[in-house]
């Protein structure tokens, strides 16, 4: 019996796939967008956000861009303190705000704030913009009557520059985050009147706060889960089985012969699945190197996950 087992996994596998292809999950972890040593863990926070600086003077709506801008601060300032990897020496939300937007600080004045609290990291958010998106769908019904709606997202960004202790800049990045906010017919063929910044205060802080926690986060790795599809053809039923259950080693002892083989549909799929496999083992090099042997056989999967390889 355990000789015909082969035969009767390919058997089963034969009968459950409805394609050529199945897929594979892949769970690994990306090292993190924004790379910093393990000396690295003293960090500063400087909130340099100028209120002052916005070109209109309705009270309430300023209100809501300095709220805003504050809880993006704070978010980040949260992400800090939870992640045991830094400890937040200082945070600071009045001395060093710009006085021109987006402007970065000068490498005197980072030194002059390690000079104050000795850091390793300075975090300072610079600016900070919110605004609504609109959308107008027009539908007719069957009488031919035609109504417009417009919807509106509701869309923060909050600007940020990483530095060393030297002023050196490690990290530059604009992070945008939006939500759908509100939708409103619009009469005559008008425009609608649009939504009231002044009265998006809730909604503002906390797409703000979620912005602060996700620029923190590209100081980390991510554990991030791809979806691969690889071939599971009749010559590859049985290493298409050792991928479904994880047993690469035998995947790749089955697959590779084909691989290097004559038949040179065969050799390409069985040469992507090695792709696969390897880039499930977390061993980059050899997935890149497979997807380049299988891209040279002209294989359309292969073609489309060298570049997403090539990312790593």
């Amino acid at each position: 019996m355990k000789k015909n087992l082969p035969y009767l996994l390919c058997c089963i596998l034969a009968l459950v796939q409805v394609s050529c292809t199945s897929q594979l999950y892949i769970n690994t972890v990306k090292p993190p967008e924004v790379a910093v040593t393990n000396a690295q863990w003293k960090v500063v926070a400087v909130n340099r956000y100028n209120p002052s600086l916005l070109t209109f003077n309705q009270e309430k709506k300023i209100a809501v861009f300095a709220n805003g801008a504050n809880e993006a601060f704070r978010g980040a300032v949260a992400a800090i303190m939870k992640d045991e990897t830094f400890v937040l020496v200082h945070s600071d939300t009045s001395t060093y705000r710009a006085q021109a937007e987006q402007e970065q600080l000068t490498a005197g004045q980072v030194q002059e704030i390690y000079r104050q609290h000795p850091h390793h990291l300075l975090l300072s958010m610079d600016y900070f913009n919110t605004f609504f998106d609109q959308e107008t769908v027009r539908e007719e019904d069957e009488d031919g009557d035609v109504t417009k709606t417009a919807h509106y997202t509701l869309i923060t960004r909050s600007y940020w520059t990483l530095y060393d202790s030297t002023g050196t800049v490690l990290d530059k990045i604009t992070l945008s985050e939006e939500a759908p906010y509100q939708s409103r017919s619009v009469l005559s063929g008008l425009l609608a009147i649009g939504p009231s910044m002044g009265n998006a205060g809730p909604e503002v802080n906390g797409l703000a706060w979620n912005s602060g926690l996700r620029y923190w986060s590209r100081l980390s790795p991510q554990t991030v889960t791809y979806v691969r599809p690889y071939y599971s053809t009749k010559n590859l039923q049985y290493a298409a089985f050792k991928m479904a259950t994880s047993d690469w080693a035998s995947a790749i002892s089955l697959l590779q012969p084909i691989a290097d083989g004559e038949h040179k549909k065969d050799a390409a799929r069985a040469a992507y699945n090695l792709a696969v496999v390897y880039e499930a083992m977390g061993n980059k090099e050899q997935a890149k190197h497979w997807a380049r042997q299988a891209k040279q056989r002209n294989d359309k999967l292969a073609i489309l996950l060298l570049p997403q390889l090539e990312n790593y």
